[in-house]
């Protein structure tokens, strides 16, 4: 197991997803990326052709949809499996910001998300930047 800390600051703007595992990092076919979505906004219905994507709640309450079919809660410990190819949407209707954590497997779309930075400091490939 490789201990990971995370930098939890937007790297490109007020794009809502960064992944963290940095270039050279041991994740070779999966790809791990932190979502967050502010207290009333979401991501509108998207796929990811290439990848299933693997979502766990981390803080906050974030509606995961399935346009047509419905929609769950995704709260803090809980996981939801989306299968590659499928719209999905995300939704925070809450007060307060969410995190998810989403791990996919690789595919040229999660290949091109915005990367966490390194901390120059850690071991090189085994952190990342810690929390300020």
């Amino acid at each position: 197991m490789f201990p990971i800390r995370i930098d939890t600051q937007y790297v490109r703007g007020d794009m809502p997803v960064t992944r963290i595992d940095p270039q050279g990092a041991p994740f070779t076919e999966l790809a791990a990326a932190r979502i967050q979505l502010l207290a009333g906004t979401g991501l509108e219905a998207h796929a990811y052709e290439e990848s299933e994507v693997l979502l766990t709640g981390v803080e906050g309450e974030v509606r995961v949809g399935d346009p047509g079919r419905g929609e769950v809660a995704l709260r803090p410990g809980a996981c939801v499996m989306v299968p590659r190819g499928e719209l999905f949407t995300l939704a925070n209707h809450t007060g307060r910001p969410a995190t998810l954590l989403a791990v996919l497997s690789r595919g040229d779309r999660v290949d091109g998300l915005p990367r966490s930075r390194r901390d120059p400091l850690s071991e090189p490939g085994r952190h990342l930047q810690a929390v300020a």
